[in-house]
């Protein structure tokens, strides 16, 4: 299946775990480092989940890299966007064309999510993109100020368009506003992410029709307009709705999947998110060392 969906849940992270994990067994020095600046623990567990899932996607890809330290990753010095250099023998006769990775510091007692999409094929030369974004589905303070910055004096801010506007404000519900808020944002920022620049871009040049807040796993009628072309038969986007463990109906996250649409099929569109366990699925066997030891160690704080 070309277009993957994969996310971890860091949520079980402690500061011993942590430090167990970031050692250079595992990850390069400047992974480290990249990682460690960061002041709070949860954007630390973030970046490292982060870290270990690009070198997973790898490692599950290519017979060549054995271990998550040996995946060659770089980034856009302009965008910040990462890749991978990697080539070789196939696991599956799929190569990963592109991948993308989002993640979200919540609440405390909510779920720390890193999601990652790639696309996948037996033609590595393609190289089609992918974006992606996770979002929360609620605002924690100051709603209606938080709608008002964004929608507020004809859209000042530059977010969003007059059309888009109008879709948010057409709830009547602040609660109703401000996920459908959440869900346009998504949406911008997987886009801009897979063409590779970012939210740096004139984002009301970009414009997203056929956007509702919706009740269910997915949803699939959007359209993305550029400077007034329809772009829709290039792009295919996707919202999905995952929920949290705080709050009621309706609340957890949106993520949003912007990809090139070329030898997208059906059976993509129906793909499922899946999670991955972070000692199970990767660091155990992708991690280079043997059971027992400094492996005991990693499950021995992780599981506490």
């Amino acid at each position: 299946m070309p277009l993957l969906r994969i996310y971890l849940d860091v949520s079980s992270l402690t500061p011993a775990s942590f430090t167990s994990i970031l050692t250079p067994l595992l990850l390069p020095p400047e992974s480290h480092n990249r990682i460690t600046r960061y002041h709070f623990p949860a954007d630390r567990y973030l970046a490292l989940g982060s870290a270990l899932l690009q070198r997973w996607i790898i490692c599950t890809h290519y017979t060549s890299h054995r271990t998550l330290s040996s995946v060659p990753l770089k980034t856009d010095p302009s965008s910040g966007r990462p890749s991978h250099t990697a080539t070789g023998p196939l696991r599956n006769s799929l190569a990963v064309e592109d991948y993308n990775t989002t993640h979200h510091r919540p609440p405390p007692g909510e779920r720390c999510i890193v999601a990652l999409s790639a696309l996948t094929s037996t033609t590595p030369e393609r190289k089609r993109r992918v974006g992606v974004d996770i979002v929360p589905t609620s605002h924690r303070s100051d709603v209606g100020d938080f709608v008002e910055t964004f929608c507020g004096n004809g859209g000042a801010a530059g977010v969003f368009t007059p059309l888009e506007i109008a879709t948010i404000m057409a709830y009547e519900g602040i609660r109703e506003r401000v996920r459908c808020l959440y869900l346009f944002w998504a949406l911008k920022e997987a886009y801009t992410k897979a063409i590779g620049v970012g939210v740096v871009m004139e984002l009301t040049r970009v414009e997203f029709r056929g956007v509702r807040i919706f009740e269910g796993q997915r949803w699939r009628g959007v359209e993305v307009w550029v400077d007034g072309v329809d772009e829709s038969g290039k792009w295919y986007l996707e919202v999905s709705f995952m929920r949290g463990v705080l709050g009621g109906k309706g609340d957890g996250f949106y993520l949003a999947v912007c990809c090139e649409r070329e030898g997208i099929t059906e059976e993509d569109m129906e793909g499922e998110w899946r999670e991955v366990d972070l000692v199970e699925d990767i660091v155990k066997p992708w991690g280079g060392m043997a059971e027992g030891g400094f492996m005991d160690n990693v499950c021995d704080h992780h599981n506490r």
